[in-house]
């Protein structure tokens, strides 16, 4: 199963943040475990690095913690345009 498309990067993350505490807490679907799988084979052409600085909260936005968030999500936004994930 393929997620729907977002209107945003802040959307998937957050859907994404959704679904995986519910995988977390074992009340997780099988129509949902699936899009979570989609979702994750997306982030996971990102660099560690870029996905930790996504998960974490977006609380710095000067300097270099700003300018290395804006580029992870830049990364994202082409991976899920791509894959036509991304309704931007």
């Amino acid at each position: 199963m393929t997620p729907r498309a977002y209107s945003s990067l802040t959307a998937f993350l957050a859907h994404h943040a959704a679904l995986s505490g519910a995988r977390d807490r074992g009340a997780i679907g099988s129509a949902d475990a699936a899009v979570l799988a989609a979702m994750d084979s997306a982030l996971a052409e990102l660099s560690d690095a870029e996905r930790a600085v996504l998960r974490s909260a977006p609380r710095d936005r000067s300097g270099a913690a700003a300018r290395r968030r804006a580029r992870a999500e830049l990364h994202l936004a082409h991976i899920l345009d791509a894959r036509g994930l991304l309704d931007a």
